[in-house]
């Protein structure tokens, strides 16, 4: 319980005091992010998916990364998700150097629903080499959105906690990512995903505009 209680204090700490972040960062970056998502639900409780993602930075006039990710779902009860994935990244370290580093995920994500109000928490333990190294890192994320009973507009906003698990003190946020955005139901297969994001982080401040185009089958 106490557990309880002190995560609960951490999340209104984040909400309340989130929007003075982009003061502290140093220099703010203009990024976009573009991504083309493909889910294959395989019944009722497996599904298998695949992304493709593109990354502008340094107010989009360079390339900041090709991202391509596969993983795979598993849904043990209604409420509850459990998935497992693969992400690659070529991040472009400029004088035409290039770089390419592996990361691997695991989550569990809990979705509840209260009448229009649908509410998700999920945590993620992700893992990524680097030449050699390897970062390690607990990702907190807690969305609320808007959920019609009818209707193709879905209204959210989401803020996520980085943590790192390394040598650092746990507590400390490493990252911290702050994203309204809207989902559009575009078709029975086919929806749209348009979000600003800020990403604090005490090195450089990230404005960020993205849209993920998903496909279903």
């Amino acid at each position: 319980m106490s557990r309880i209680i002190l995560n609960t204090k951490i999340w209104l700490f984040v909400l309340l005091v989130g929007m003075s972040f982009p003061a502290w960062a140093q220099s703010d970056d203009f990024n976009t992010w573009t991504k083309f998502k493909v889910n294959h639900k395989i019944d009722s409780r497996f599904s298998v998916s695949g992304d493709l993602e593109l990354r502008m930075k340094d107010d989009v006039s360079r390339l900041d990364r090709w991202g391509l990710t596969v993983g795979g779902s598993y849904r043990p009860c209604s409420f509850l998700n459990l998935g497992v994935g693969y992400e690659t990244h070529l991040r472009n370290l400029g004088d035409s150097d290039w770089k390419l580093r592996h990361r691997y995920h695991i989550s569990a994500t809990a979705n509840f629903r209260y009448q229009w109000l649908k509410v998700s928490l999920r945590e993620r333990f992700q893992q990524t080499f680097d030449r050699g190294d390897s970062e390690t890192r607990l990702r907190s994320r807690l969305k609320l959105s808007y959920a019609p009973t009818k209707g193709i507009v879905s209204p959210y906003f989401s803020v996520e906690i980085y943590q790192s698990l390394d040598d650092t003190s746990f507590w400390r946020a490493d990252r911290m990512r702050y994203r309204p955005g809207v989902e559009i139901a575009l078709a029975k297969r086919w929806s749209l995903d348009a979000f600003y994001c800020y990403q604090y982080a005490s090195s450089q401040g990230r404005h960020i505009a993205g849209i993920e185009v998903g496909y279903s089958f």
